[in-house]
């Protein structure tokens, strides 16, 4: 469990702070433990509301520009007038772009990002006003046409309002981040109605662990925001779609082909976002602030053309998994929003990159399935089929978060049957991605700042190990070699570096370093007969390979060499290894 109540509030999250009375009679009722579980369900609560009140203005939003609510703004938007197609896109970006000149910075930023440093580095702070602030632009945005998904809002106020409490009641750093990832997680849960899917995603990417104890926190808040939006806004799954199931052998191959390609993909999305960030970062500075306004007039030109790429691309996807769309948009369209998507985020469009990665998969899958049916007449499953696969497929490409993708994906659909080559394509193209692209498309950005977060892997799984910092020793002399020799070669030897003494058969018998020779020389006149079995040291306790690097580092913390011998379990020298190597390279 988090640790206790300790530190202070941090200044950016005053603002709306209770009365002193209240806080009073809250620590004065509950203790300790039961007053974060109070807290937990207060985040989810308040994430819940959260996502119904934005909800609303976006459905009033697009009602108002589009003469239709949130599920059908793709309809909406197509029959609207190329002139509105244009403006309202305008119109968007340039509240952007008048928000960052009034509060002084721009709201760009990867939000996800932005939470798990907040949880990792900044022990559960986030500035409780900008959160709200970018999540209502961000929602307002969005409605108006940013290519961008409308989860980024909800996702940021449930965080805040995690970390807001947690300041209030000053709430130790343990507890702050838990009380961080619940908010999030209830934001996902809430948005799309999937109570599972976002507590995994809570866990494997936000708090990188499926710890029990982090697992009850997590699990609360989300059932309470999803019991809230299930309440207030709907209770069913968020794309209803025909019933499909793979099951032959051949479609469970086609499944694990999907998954390669998408994977490729997956890296693709990942790369594509940030070389557009890096990119744009490179403009002057006194552009950045009108950046939203110049991507958002990019927007409203190609939806003159049509209006696909506008939104969060909700129909599209829909359309895809009932295998509507035609296969050229199904090819088109894809790359088409993620350049988009990229110029968007890139320029300060505050928004979600989970929605559109989600448009990005089904429209892949769904080409795939179409020329699988072309290659295949009457043979192949229906591309909608395919189509989910890929929203799947690609959501753990991005994130290398497989086990949230499945059952997030299995919780907006609910198509049970299509479980096991979703598993399937989603691992796959977990591991391609990864293969390709080492970042997922959160720790990308945090990388950038040389901000490191814990693998979300067991550590003794993804450590290199002893033989992977293995140096070879080349350098060793028998016990019977002279002192003038053994000086010389010590002298050759690169900084660190000692010299070994072993036998014919290349086992271990000492160490002879440089420093130790020092003020202990025998003799002038016995120098001659000295040899390096008389100033060798046998005390130097060597390193196997079957040792941890944590185990290895506890070694030199016993010793004053920078290197120590590798030996076999026979005490074969096979090589040395570095303090410094370990230092950089070993995860501990």
């Amino acid at each position: 469990m988090p640790e206790p109540a300790s530190g202070a509030v941090h200044p950016d999250l005053r603002t709306g702070v209770p009365s002193p009375w209240l806080r009073r009679i809250l620590r004065g009722l509950l203790g300790q433990e039961r007053r974060f579980w109070v807290l937990v369900v207060g985040v989810g609560l308040i994430s819940g509301l959260g996502a119904v009140a934005l909800l609303a203005v976006l459905r009033f939003t697009q009602h108002l520009f589009w003469q239709t609510n949130s599920e059908h703004f793709l309809e909406g938007a197509l029959a609207s007038p190329g002139w509105r197609r244009f403006l309202v896109p305008v119109l968007g970006g340039a509240l952007v772009t008048l928000v960052s000149l009034v509060v002084g910075q721009p709201l760009r930023g990867h939000g996800t990002a932005g939470i798990i440093e907040s949880i990792w580095v900044k022990s559960g702070r986030l500035p409780f006003p900008r959160a709200l602030l970018r999540g209502f632009v961000s929602i307002i945005a969005v409605a108006l046409g940013a290519p961008l998904g409308r989860e980024g809002a909800l996702l940021q106020t449930g965080a805040a309002s995690g970390s807001a409490m947690s300041g209030w009641l000053k709430l130790g750093p343990g507890q702050a981040r838990v009380l961080v990832a619940c908010g999030a997680s209830a934001g996902i849960a809430s948005a799309y109605n999937v109570p599972i899917g976002a507590a995994l995603f809570g866990l494997e990417v936000l708090l990188g662990s499926f710890a029990l104890e982090l697992f009850g926190p997590i699990v609360v808040s989300c059932v309470v925001a999803t019991l809230v939006s299930r309440t207030l806004i709907a209770d069913h799954p968020s794309y209803v779609i025909p019933h499909y199931a793979l099951t032959h052998p051949r479609e469970l191959l086609l499944a694990l082909i999907l998954g390669v390609l998408v994977g490729g993909a997956s890296a693709l999305y990942v790369r594509g976002i940030n070389f557009t960030s890096d990119l744009l970062d490179k403009l002057p500075s006194w552009l950045t602030p009108f950046m939203p306004l110049v991507a958002m007039t990019v927007v409203g030109a190609t939806a003159i053309a049509g209006p696909y790429l506008m939104g969060n691309g909700y129909d599209s996807v829909n359309m895809a998994l009932h295998g509507t769309l035609p296969l050229t948009l199904l090819l088109i369209l894809p790359l088409a929003k993620l350049a988009v998507t990229s110029l968007c985020a890139g320029a300060g469009v505050p928004g979600g990159l989970f929605t559109p990665s989600l448009f990005f998969g089904a429209l892949l899958g769904g080409a795939f399935g179409m020329l699988v049916e072309r290659a295949l007449p009457g043979g192949a499953a229906p591309s909608g089929a395919y189509a989910l696969l890929g929203m799947g497929a690609v959501l753990a490409g991005t994130t290398h978060a497989s086990v949230s993708a499945v059952l997030m994906i299995f919780e907006m659909t609910g198509d049970y049957d299509l479980i096991l080559p979703l598993m399937l394509a989603a691992v796959v193209a977990a591991v391609v991605s990864r293969r390709l692209e080492p970042e997922s498309l959160y720790t990308s950005v945090l990388a950038k700042r040389d901000v490191r977060v814990p693998a979300s892997v067991p550590h003794w799984l993804r450590e290199e190990g002893v033989r992977s910092l293995l140096s070879p020793a080349t350098q060793r002399v028998p016990p019977s070699a002279p002192f003038d020799e053994v000086v010389v070669l010590l002298l050759e030897q690169p900084a660190g570096a000692d010299l070994y003494v072993t036998d014919a058969e290349g086992r271990l018998l000492g160490v002879i370093t440089l420093d130790a020779l020092k003020g202990h020389l025998p003799d002038h006149s016995l120098l001659q007969a000295t040899v390096a079995a008389d100033v060798m040291d046998t005390g130097v306790q060597p390193i196997t390979p079957d040792l941890s690097l944590a185990e290895v580092a506890a070694r030199f913390g016993h010793t004053e060499l920078d290197r120590l011998p590798v030996v076999d379990g026979r005490r074969h020298l096979l090589g040395s290894l570095s303090k410094g190597d370990l230092l950089k390279r070993g995860r501990f």
